[in-house]
């Protein structure tokens, strides 16, 4: 395998500098070579599997109504420069040169580039094109290097090593794992880099060291930037192949390739040299080639942008590879003392049905260069009438924190954005770093509600069938329903069971979920030969003290929160036969012959996440119709209410994610269809409101 690999070298080699003032790139053909290992190809396929999945997701967050709003965090991304074929007594100026590559890298992805302005007057050449603006940032990293690898490369100095044979003259070097790393050294081609590079592995964007960075170079090592490649754009180039983009003209060329970016015109082989904007006709009848994008093969200084659209995939795959870079590495070069902060918590947190009362999210403060002044955190964007608590309220060193948004019950619906801030005066003037976090907030208080079989059932427990105590000694089985109402996601719950028997531990007692599948033993053949039991089980209480008759609220067998986000109910077509919908069923059964009781009546407490509700409203659950009910996604929304004001529409799935929203005029006999065929099925909750009212139905789609 190695020697298959050199050999490709060697003539990609021969090919580069034959064409030496041509631009060309050769990560088409080093990911040929990398694509013969088996392995790789597995690892790469399964990768860009992912990844596709990962930036649908990723462009669905970015636009969604819940998340547009909501201001991004920068991703700062810790580069590595390594100069394997340089002098370590040109240390200095090949740091300035990396660092030259860097700002040249964030001055591109973000458009701050001096050359961006040639975007407006070109631009008229591509409707629907726009100039595209990164929010991430490359940093030369200054803390935490890897040991051993270069005598030279201290803490609080940029991770540049010289001199280092990165490994071993390959492209992948696992000492560098968790970096961006750039390897610098003479390969007779401009550069290449893996499509879709792995942060993880160590993988390397490896340039020419004739066209790395811009100015003069490193002359004592032979780094000179030499024109038309001279301003550090090929780096920019190979880079985008390392975030995943393709030539602009795809893999093969011609017309019927593309580079799978919607926003860049097809075009169907590369331009050279320095063409003027809308001179190149594209494979589309009135489209231009975008020949001063990035990804296009023209001279550096006639390339001065990516569209939006290959920004959106670059993101994506930064975001993608985000748990793998070296967040610690991290100081974009300075020296001087300073601190960050950085989420830990990455999604949105729902409060329904997810959580109770409180919401809480995590967030890492790390310290760099002997910074120790005390530090404050903040909150603002919080639902009004909650409140925001942090755990440690303040630091000096490094930690997590922990932040809790608390008392959300009876707060509005809604998405916030809570923005936090860092603040400390330790510099002799305030600085502040922020952070944002995602609170969708459609649910409010935890409500509990307690349903009663008959007092008095006097159901008796038919006895054990011999002395054995084994399975096959349990009598007939008494299950006992009890209808609860339909409630679309439980809290928790609680359950009395009364009995009187004259040897409890003869019992075994179990409460069932409406599918009789899902169950927790409540009790176990606890005890002895105690009479009767009247016992509250509940999660999280002490066990079971035995006494004639045993009373008192204990912890059950087996734990009750195996219910926790169900459902009280099942559809029509998962009843069992002498079923229904919503009755639960308590189960008892008597394992060893001798000594009988009776159940006198038993109880459930469920406690469940209720939208915001009030005495006041004057619409009711009798004002709104849905139907058909279960339906195959498409059903009509009824409301006979006198309330004039407008009818807002929000339905949400069992996660709390908002699949459909809309404001309607009000009208006598108000009657809408809504199609939510294009969603799975599942029970789903459908929030109606009008004027200051609010109530919640739900609707089953098959």
């Amino acid at each position: 395998m190695k020697i298959r690999y050199q050999l490709c070298l060697a003539f990609l080699l021969f090919l580069f500098i034959s064409q030496a003032q041509t631009r060309s790139c050769g990560t088409e053909e080093y990911m040929a070579e990398k694509m013969q290992d088996a392995d790789f190809a597995h690892q790469w396929e399964a990768d860009q599997a992912n990844f596709k999945a990962y930036l649908q997701e990723y462009n669905t967050h970015r636009t969604n109504t819940q998340h547009r709003q909501s201001a991004i965090n920068t991703i700062f991304i810790p580069v590595a420069v390594h100069y394997p074929q340089a002098n370590e007594s040109d240390r200095s100026c090949l740091e300035q040169l990396a660092q030259n590559q860097i700002d040249i890298l964030n001055a591109d992805y973000q458009a701050t580039n001096t050359d961006a302005n040639l975007w407006t007057n070109a631009s008229s050449f591509y409707p629907g094109v726009v100039h595209g603006a990164a929010e991430f940032e490359f940093c030369i990293a200054t803390q935490n290097h890897p040991s051993g690898l270069d005598n030279e490369l201290t803490e609080g100095n940029p991770a540049v090593t010289i001199g280092y044979n990165f490994g071993g003259g390959n492209n992948v070097d696992s000492n560098w794992s968790g970096y961006f790393n750039i390897v610098v050294r003479n390969i007779g081609a401009l550069g290449f880099s893996p499509l879709g590079g792995s942060v993880s592995q160590g993988y390397a964007v490896t340039m020419d060291d004739q066209a790395f960075g811009s100015g003069t170079g490193c002359s004592g090592s032979g780094i000179v930037p030499g024109a038309p490649y001279n301003l550090g754009r090929t780096t920019t180039h190979e880079v985008g192949h390392f975030l995943n983009l393709r030539h602009i003209w795809g893999n093969s060329g011609g017309c019927n390739d593309d580079d799978n970016i919607a926003d860049t015109p097809v075009q169907s082989q590369p331009n050279y040299g320095c063409p003027s904007p809308g001179t190149q006709p594209g494979c589309v009848g009135g489209e231009y080639e975008l020949s001063m994008n990035y990804m296009d093969y023209t001279n550096d200084a006639c390339m001065y942008m990516y569209s939006q659209g290959q920004i959106d995939v670059q993101q994506a795959w930064v975001s993608f590879l985000q748990s793998q870079f070296n967040t610690n590495t991290i100081n974009c070069g300075s020296t001087d003392p300073y601190f960050d902060i950085a989420a830990i918590t990455e999604e949105a947190v729902f409060s329904c049905p997810d959580i109770g009362d409180d919401a809480v999210y995590e967030f890492n403060f790390s310290t760099y260069n002997g910074f120790n002044s005390l530090v404050d955190f903040s909150a603002t964007g919080q639902p009004a009438g909650s409140t925001v608590s942090f755990s440690p309220a303040s630091a000096n060193a490094d930690t997590t924190v922990t932040m809790t948004v608390s008392d959300i019950a009876n707060t509005a619906q809604g998405s916030y954005t809570i923005t936090v801030s860092a603040t400390t005066s330790g510099f002799g003037n305030s600085v502040t770093q922020t952070i944002t976090f995602d609170l969708s907030n459609n649910c409010t208080s935890i409500q509990c509600f307690t349903f009663s079989s008959e007092e008095n059932l006097a159901i008796d427990i038919p006895d054990g069938i011999d002395a054995n105590g084994t399975a096959d000694s349990y009598g007939e089985r008494i299950l006992v329903p009890l209808a609860l109402p339909e409630y679309a996601s439980i809290s928790s719950i609680s359950v009395n069971v009364d009995v009187s028997h004259t040897y409890i531990q003869d019992l075994l007692i179990a409460v069932f979920h409406p599918d009789l599948t899902t169950y927790s033993i409540l009790w176990g053949r606890d005890c002895d030969g105690e009479d009767g039991l009247d016992v509250t089980f509940a999660d999280g209480v002490g066990a079971i003290v035995c006494a004639d008759p045993t009373v008192g609220i204990y912890a059950p067998y087996q734990p009750l929160s195996i219910f926790n986000g169900m459902p009280t109910f099942v559809t029509a077509d998962n009843v069992a036969e002498n079923w229904t919908t919503n009755d639960w069923a308590l189960y008892i059964s008597d394992g060893y012959l001798e000594d009988t009781g009776v159940l006198n009546d038993w109880t459930i407490e469920i406690c469940v996440e209720a939208a915001l509700s009030s005495e006041e409203f004057d619409i009711s659950a009798n004002d709104i119709r849905v139907y058909p009910n279960p339906s195959s996604g498409v059903f009509n929304l009824e409301i006979n209410s006198l309330n004039s004001s407008d009818v807002e529409i929000s339905i949400y799935d069992l996660l709390g994610r908002v699949v459909f929203e809309n404001n309607f005029k009000n009208s006598f006999n108000f009657n809408r269809t809504i199609d939510l065929s294009s969603e799975k099925s599942g029970v789903y909750l459908i929030n109606v409101s009008i004027g200051n009212n609010q109530i919640t139905r739900r609707v089953i789609i098959d």
